[in-house]
């Protein structure tokens, strides 16, 4: 009886293990000395943002302070959308500083969440909410509730990234991936270090993966 509750438990969380990367043949990753992080599109997208940020100076990017950044947006009375335009980007990056600018969109965020599973015994019936979103895994029994299990599902998340060059609007580099964790944050987290360790290998302002 008991077995039927269980529902196997993934003890490696699934997803991408590598974002999917495009990069611009002709660009000089060789010039991009400093950058500056635009908050994502979507939901969480400041969240985003703030765990690019930390990601690429773990791994030794000059990149502007988003205050500071946040602060000249306003000034200028600049979005993010309106960053694509390449006469805005030039005119952000002057005022910044910086060479390139990473924007990027949250197409997925789905939080954890828990569910009780319960069965009946005559007639045999198992009552459970359907469950969205990434892994599942068992948490054990219900004290006080027979024949019941307590299931979690991990937190999903999908971000894409792109590194636009200020003076052309071109870009430079691209990349996407689908991440999972057991929490919103674990999951972006992952996946910006990801990101940038895929940049790693291509742009010297970088300090090589590990």
């Amino acid at each position: 009886m008991k077995n039927r509750l269980l529902i196997p438990a993934l003890l490696l969380l699934t997803g991408c293990v590598a974002p999917k990367v495009a990069v611009n043949p002709r660009a000089n990753f060789s010039a991009v000395k400093r950058v500056a992080v635009l908050s994502f599109g979507g939901p969480k997208g400041d969240l985003a943002a703030d765990l690019m940020t930390q990601s690429l100076l773990e791994h030794g990017a000059d990149v502007v302070e988003r205050q500071r950044l946040d602060s000249v947006m306003r000034e200028q009375q600049l979005t993010a959308d309106s960053a694509f335009d390449p006469s805005t980007a030039k005119r952000l990056g002057r005022l910044l500083g910086v060479d390139a600018l990473f924007v990027g969109t949250v197409a997925e965020s789905t939080p954890p969440s828990t569910y009780v599973v319960s069965q009946s015994k005559d007639p045999v019936v198992t009552t459970m909410k359907k469950v969205d979103g990434g892994t599942v895994y068992t948490e054990g029994s219900v004290l006080g509730l027979p024949n019941a299990q307590l299931l979690s599902t991990t937190a999903n998340v999908s971000l894409l990234s792109r590194m636009v060059d200020v003076e052309t609007g071109s870009i430079l580099w691209s990349a996407s991936m689908t991440y999972e964790g057991f929490d919103i944050p674990s999951a972006m987290s992952g996946i910006t270090d990801a990101f940038v360790r895929s940049l790693s290998p291509i742009w010297p302002g970088l300090y090589r993966a590990r």
